[in-house]
């Protein structure tokens, strides 16, 4: 690092890979080096970025001494390998979600970033989304009142991938998300999938988690759907809330809705003792400052290596969804069975 500069190699510039490169730059990042083994992408993608050193060996770029950090996005089977080569060479990490595909991988390179005092942050980019920062405000304010469940839909029509399934590719993100709303994570999983494009690998997937203070969450991941969906309902005893990530507008949404029972009536039995109320207020609409969300996590990542200040997505956080996706996973391939997260 050289002054405040900080030096990143990039690895992987197919789907995710150049909106990387573009928020590294925006960040205040040096991008050095890119790396893809598909040749004529990286004399493509290079044109725009004429100062970079390119190459094909990912392990060449980690000889570099001017080198300061290395992000990862690369396919998720090699995560792992590349993370641990990276952090071996002295390098901070940057690897996008998941973080490994064992919960056992994982903890290796959470060991190895605090043996080598070197940072290690994991892509979940929507912990750094505006609008659901502003949803856990809401939540840690109690102005939901107590939860009661949350609902994910995450469907698009593709990209269909081969090396990962729609809860390892879509739901990983709902997970993280859910396990920073709540400050915990889920006890329980039962989870079903459905394999109709690749033999295996399951396309649609859905997922239930219990937590311990009696919030239950649903996921429902599919890139087998006609329409592209982002969205994310909370419900409290006091009010409810939406989040649509597509809706750059107004991305947040309040409702003054609820049912409250009736007091008991004296005439056990009666209809009238089961007579609820139903609240239906006023919808608010919160002032939310629209980010960029890999963006900010770059801004995170860079400042974090100034600092020596820990990730807010960091290693620990990639472990923990790691150990919930292979929870979910077990109960795919165990016909829905209520699995146990360890």
């Amino acid at each position: 690092m050289i002054g405040d500069r900080i030096r990143v190699a990039l690895a992987g510039i197919g789907h995710w890979g150049p909106n990387v490169a573009h928020s590294i730059v925006a960040a205040g990042g040096e991008l050095g080096w890119l790396c893809d083994r598909d040749a004529d992408r990286l004399r493509k993608f290079a044109q725009r970025y004429p100062y970079v050193r390119t190459t094909g060996d990912f392990a060449a770029m980690l000889t570099d001494p001017s080198v300061d950090a290395v992000v990862i996005a690369t396919p998720t089977s090699t995560h792992h390998s590349f993370a641990r080569a990276a952090l071996d060479a002295g390098k901070h990490v940057f690897v996008e979600k998941p973080l490994a595909l064992t919960s056992g991988d994982a903890s290796e390179l959470v060991d190895l970033a605090d043996a080598k005092q070197r940072v290690l942050l994991v892509g979940h980019v929507f912990q750094y989304n505006a609008a659901i920062r502003a949803l856990k405000c809401f939540i840690d304010d109690g102005e939901l009142g107590d939860l009661m469940y949350m609902s994910f839909t995450r469907t698009n029509l593709g990209p269909v991938r081969t090396d990962a399934n729609a809860l390892w590719d879509l739901a990983a993100h709902d997970i993280s998300i859910m396990t920073f709303l709540l400050n915990e994570l889920p006890e329980t999983v039962t989870a079903s999938g459905y394999s109709y494009i690749n033999p295996g690998v399951e396309d649609v997937v859905f997922a239930a988690f219990n937590f311990a203070n009696g919030v239950a969450a649903h996921v429902h991941a599919s890139w087998l759907n006609p329409r592209k969906v982002r969205s994310i309902t909370v419900i409290g005893d006091e009010k409810m809330a939406e989040v649509d990530d597509l809706d750059l507008r107004t991305p947040i949404r309040l409702f003054d809705k609820r049912i409250e029972a009736a007091e008991p009536h004296t005439l056990v039995g009666s209809f009238v003792e089961f007579k609820a109320t139903i609240v239906d207020g006023a919808i608010t609409v919160p002032r939310v400052e629209v980010n960029r969300p890999l963006e900010t996590e770059c801004i995170h990542f860079l400042e974090c290596i100034r600092t020596g200040q820990r990730p807010i997505s960091d290693g620990k956080n990639g472990l923990e969804v790691v150990r919930i996706l292979e929870a979910a996973n077990r109960s795919l391939q165990q016909n829905s069975t209520r699995i146990h997260i360890k």
